[in-house]
């Protein structure tokens, strides 16, 4: 799957032109912040359909449509961007970055997404009413601190979709001596070594 192109990720995930050419200029505005400060790792430019847009595009499988979603550290959009531009979820998007707010809402005003909402602030300082179906996060903390930055969004029918790397069953282990919690691992379709958590029922012991 190495040097995954637009037009291949176009044929695995079955999108529409108009889908695909949002996704192009989301990456051009990508392209173009990164001269300003670092969105992403530079070598990831490379591979960026696999490693970003494919890697964030596989949890819409288990999201679906129409649903709300929290997504925690969103950096420089992924998943929340990919999966905002591909379906009809509501994504509200958090991240203590100033900077990479400011792209965030560029890409939002250049694009025209109106199913994102972008907080600059940390997430324990977010005040929201709103019932979350599902809370997402993509390397940006250990399980064990999502769990807990999260504890004010925790519904009794909120499901967590986190991405992670090869560190996961530390991360798990770690995280079960403080909560309660059922989990599913799925393999990447990305990455040999990354999964990707479905964690719900989370109680603190």
């Amino acid at each position: 799957m190495c040097n995954l192109t637009y037009k291949t990720f176009k044929s695995k995930t079955n999108i529409t032109e108009d889908k695909l050419e949002k996704l192009i200029n989301y990456l051009n505005l990508i392209k173009k912040w990164q001269k300003k400060f670092n969105l992403i790792s530079k070598n990831s430019f490379s591979n960026i359909w696999q490693r970003h847009f494919l890697d964030s595009y596989q949890i819409l499988n288990l999201v679906g449509n129409k649903k709300k979603v929290l997504d925690i550290g969103s950096g420089a959009g992924f998943p929340a961007i990919v999966c905002a531009i591909c379906s009809d979820n509501i994504f509200h998007l958090v991240d203590s970055n100033k900077k990479k707010c400011l792209f965030l809402n560029e890409v939002k005003k250049k694009i025209k997404l109106k199913n994102i909402v972008i907080h600059n602030l940390r997430i324990e300082d977010l005040k929201l009413k709103t019932n979350f179906n599902f809370i997402t996060s993509r390397a940006v903390a250990s399980v064990e601190k999502l769990l807990k930055y999260s504890s004010n969004f925790h519904k009794k029918k909120t499901n967590f979709i986190l991405l992670k790397g090869k560190t996961v069953e530390n991360e798990v282990l770690l995280a079960r001596k403080k909560y309660l919690f059922q989990i599913k691992f799925i393999k990447s379709i990305t990455d040999n070594e990354g999964n990707v958590l479905i964690i719900k029922n989370v109680k603190k012991k």
